[in-house]
């Protein structure tokens, strides 16, 4: 029996679309659309944040390796080819892993693996009911995977259910979000209104004669809008400026528009407190950029992510990956290897030393010219063999048994198998600094 036969049976999985399942689906699909098209811009802002968050999570985990023992030998097979390679036909393990750290993030009750009864396949569900109980397993119902709901339900024993260690982080970045998004929208709307285009249209005591012409058609009757009202020349070109004429002034092309006698534009843009003349710009972006990097930064927070890796800076690198990779990663990381190893293992297996083991020091890029000194302390003291080094590495190991056998130096021995003339120093030392002659 392999690992994953412990979750398979006989029992085939009855999916359907049902009315039920579209319901469900349609529920999720609309909370999310309205969690991106909400009119209020700091949403827009907050799930980029978000976002940004979930990439640096799932990618280092994607990065990790998934290593499984059998009696305390690495052993890769179908599980091991499953957590690394493929979960299911539809997806490969990073696109899965992603999803993953999605539903964790996301959804408050955390993210869903079930395993398929049929073919042994690594699902994550978007959308499931769970019933908690105090002695007794609890169930997952109205599990959805893509567009079907399932029928069956299934036990704790039988699913792998993981949750951050705040599950309701999305629900707090709402509530701190929720007022310093009016700032935000403030700046924004600051910057359009320094920044558009605005004119001041002069009329004289030239131009307002045209008051006192009529417009008449062809039979000489005076012609009214629709209030019945009469117009005027006045009427006409006025309406003719601002429906027509003004239009190039505004467009980004150039353009050259006519004016009466007695009708004066004006640039409002080329006084007043701005930095040049004409219709140029009064206020830069940065204001909202610094808004939007305290988002970021919150965000980064929120995750235990240091904020400089998560904004793609180069300073410190090596430090804040240590940092994401303690206090970010490896907990995510303990928690999945712990489910992995309760539910699809089991206590007998792991007792044996049969389970897996996340490896997370493979997020990390090492230049073998950097590390050269450490690899060569860690093999003569016996701790690694070359292979063990060219998988740390990422290297193919080498086919030799040479190449997995542990050496040590001779400068190392253990403390009782000194005597005291071992302990000597100098070439023949008598004890008096005089060396024998032979």
């Amino acid at each position: 029996m392999g690992f994953l036969d412990i979750f398979k049976s006989n029992e085939p999985v009855r999916v359907t679309e049902s009315e039920q399942a579209k319901e469900l689906r349609k529920k999720q699909y609309q909370l999310f659309e309205n969690y991106i098209q909400s009119s209020t811009t700091n949403t827009a802002f907050k799930l980029y944040a978000i976002q940004l968050c979930i990439n640096r999570i799932s990618n280092a985990l994607t990065k990790c390796d998934f290593q499984t023992l059998k009696k305390g030998e690495r052993f890769q097979g179908d599980t091991w080819y499953q957590l690394n390679v493929e979960p299911n036909q539809n997806q490969n393990a990073a696109d899965f892993w992603n999803k993953v750290i999605y539903q964790m993030v996301m959804n408050e009750d955390g993210a869903l693996i079930i395993q398929s009864r049929v073919t042994g396949e690594l699902l994550v569900a978007d959308d499931f009911i769970i019933h908690e109980f105090a002695f007794k397993p609890n169930v997952y119902s109205n599990i959805m995977i893509s567009n079907y709901s399932m029928n069956t339900s299934f036990i704790e024993s039988e699913v792998l259910h993981l949750k951050l260690n705040n599950s309701k982080v999305k629900s707090l970045f709402d509530g701190i979000f929720e007022q310093y998004g009016s700032l935000l929208n403030g700046a924004i709307k600051n910057y359009n209104r320094s920044n558009a285009i605005k004119y001041a249209l002069n009329i004289d005591s030239t131009f307002d004669q045209l008051k006192s012409r009529p417009v008449v058609d062809e039979n000489g009757n005076q012609v009214t809008d629709e209030s019945g009202i009469p117009l005027t020349e006045y009427d006409t070109v006025i309406d003719d400026l601002f429906g027509e004429r003004l239009k190039g002034v505004f467009s980004d092309k150039d353009s050259v528009t006519p004016l009466e006698s007695g009708l004066t534009l004006n640039d409002l843009n080329a006084t007043g407190n701005s930095k040049s003349s004409g219709s140029a710009a009064n206020k830069t972006t940065r204001d909202i950029s610094a808004m939007v990097s305290d988002i970021v930064d919150m965000s980064a927070d929120a995750f235990m992510i240091p904020r400089g890796l998560l904004k793609g800076d180069t300073a410190d690198i090596d430090g804040m990956t240590d940092n994401f990779i303690s206090f970010c990663i490896n907990p995510i990381a303990e928690q999945i290897e712990d489910e992995i190893n309760r539910k699809m293992f089991g206590k007998n297996n792991v007792i044996k030393h049969t389970y897996c083991k996340i490896r997370t020091d493979k997020i990390r890029n090492y230049d073998l010219t950097k590390i050269a000194n450490s690899a060569e302390l860690i093999s003569r003291i016996g701790v690694w063999s070359i292979n063990d080094i060219l998988d740390f590495m990422d290297y193919e190991p080498i086919d030799e048994d040479w190449a997995d056998k542990h050496v040590i130096s001779k400068n190392y021995s253990l403390v009782e198998d000194q005597d005291d003339d071992n302990l000597k120093g100098g070439e023949n030392d008598n004890g008096d600094g005089e060396n024998e002659e032979n």
